[in-house]
């Protein structure tokens, strides 16, 4: 089954237009010359008795470089071992620019001392995984070896060549990041962010490049110092698993709330200490410099690991991408009547994968989409209402607490897809292939066990109602 490819701003668009979403009826969805005009029709329900088919999917690829206008650029960053889907890491590539052309850190002639460089990499207020007490992690930055463009496409599989000696490292307390807001001198900086010292190596190839073409301009600075990836070292901490993704802003608007180096500079003869930086540069949708979030995953070894190396469908995974999705089979529905589809809705419920694996987040949304003949995605009928905000509400896919028949609190979400199911039956399909995603802007967050068509009363279902005249 191919992988799916996925770029950040369909997941973040759909984020934000349920944010915006009001309430929709159902002649929204079902065209009108398909539904029924009486309301004296009957209805009936089709028994959830459908060989539906679930299982597993990896979608390996998330578009990381894409920019969309008013949505910020947020990046994961460090290892997270999930104790029942296993290990996440995550870094970024990037790029940064002085903020003028023949840049130089004082007039020429002046003669100064470069002191020190570090790089700046704001939090950018969440974080995935052990938020309480979360164990130090390690990162070191690296010097690209090889050119980025800023109109390229970079997907989260993607590595670039970087040089093997490091340009710095540093070992960070994850929860004063998430807590603590850090000083420089005696000014509170008002950005919480991780501080990296750069070698002094870097900061003389810098220094000696002033007043040289390297400096001319962009396209020139750039072909010199291709980019930096910052990585989390994973053997750190190897015997005591390290918890927790944190995300980084890269386009905020002031010094500190974006990602840059930050140059310590004093002019000779003076004790006053100058900082000059060089930004991760973003205007609107249109971006100077080039960025994208690298992350893999590695399930072997853990509870998830099994259920996909069995491949057995009564257990369904979930992450955000890339990562698992929940792959479904509808079969059958070319044996419906070409009625008026009032509801198809699919339920699918949370099941526990163990006291500790269940205090990790779930999606507070999951989204659908349909799978050609070829393995790849496309928008659902259910999406292409004219009223795409409507559309959104009611398909819904959030997250809900109801009630088993037993009384227990359990998480459920339910997906409401009539006009995908009525065009099915109009087509006549004799099969619907459908995958289930996470739905929020944060690679490689969140995650959800569900249940698949064997697990009883937490089974997926789904039910279909249709109206059709006598």
């Amino acid at each position: 089954m191919k992988p799916s490819f996925l770029s950040i701003s369909g997941i973040i668009i759909l984020a934000a237009a349920l944010a915006t979403a009001s309430g929709c009826k159902e002649d929204t969805i079902i065209k009108a010359n398909i539904a029924p005009g009486n309301n004296n029709l009957g209805t009936t329900e089709v028994p959830d008795t459908l060989g539906i088919v679930t299982g597993n999917v990896y979608a390996e690829r998330l578009k990381t470089s894409e920019k969309v206008t008013n949505i910020p650029v947020v990046h994961a960053l460090g290892t997270m071992v999930d104790p029942f889907f296993g290990t996440t890491n995550a870094g970024i590539y990037f790029q940064v620019l002085p903020n003028t052309a023949g840049f130089r850190f004082v007039a020429e002639g002046v003669s100064y001392t470069l002191d020190s460089a570090v790089l700046i990499l704001p939090y950018y207020g969440f974080s995935w995984g052990n938020k309480t007490d979360p164990k130090p992690q390690k990162f070191r930055v690296y010097r690209i070896n090889e050119p980025m463009s800023n109109t390229a496409d970079y997907y989260s599989d993607q590595h670039l060549q970087v040089r093997s000696t490091p340009l710095g490292e540093k070992i960070v307390d994850m929860k004063s990041l998430m807590t603590d807001t850090p000083k420089v001198g005696d000014n509170s900086t008002g950005s919480r962010h991780i501080r990296i010292p750069l070698s002094q190596d870097f900061v003389n190839d810098v220094k000696n490049n002033i007043g040289t073409g390297t400096f001319d301009n962009d396209a020139n600075f750039l072909n010199y110092f291709n980019g930096f990836y910052i990585a989390p070292d994973s053997s750190y901490n190897i015997g005591n698993n390290t918890d927790l993704l944190t995300y980084i802003r890269m386009d905020g608007g002031a010094d500190y709330g974006r990602a840059a180096i930050a140059f310590y500079y004093r002019e000779n003869g003076t004790n006053e200490t100058k900082t000059a930086f060089f930004n991760y540069t973003r205007d609107g949708a249109t971006s100077k410099t080039a960025n994208f979030n690298q992350v893999s995953r590695n399930y072997t070894g853990y509870p998830a690991g099994d259920i996909l190396q069995r491949g057995t469908s009564d257990t369904l995974l979930l992450q955000n991408d890339p990562g698992l999705n929940i792959d479904l089979r509808i079969p059958g529905l070319d044996k419906l009547p070409v009625a008026s589809i009032l509801r198809a809705e699919l339920v699918i419920t949370k099941i526990n994968g163990g006291t500790q694996a269940d205090s990790l987040q779930t999606p507070n949304r999951i989204v659908p989409k349909g799978v050609d003949a070829a393995g790849n995605e496309y928008e659902i009928a259910d999406f292409s209402a004219n009223d795409y905000a409507a559309a959104l509400a009611y398909v819904d896919g959030t997250k809900k607490t109801e009630k088993d028949p037993s009384g227990n609190e359990i998480t459920v979400y339910r997906i409401n897809i009539p006009r995908e199911v009525q065009k099915a039956i109009i087509d006549k399909r004799n099969e619907l292939h459908l995958r289930i995603k996470g739905g929020t802007g944060f690679p490689a967050a969140y995650r959800l066990i569900a249940g698949g068509r064997n697990q009883g009363a937490y089974r997926m279902q789904l039910n279909i109602v249709y109206s059709k005249p006598d």
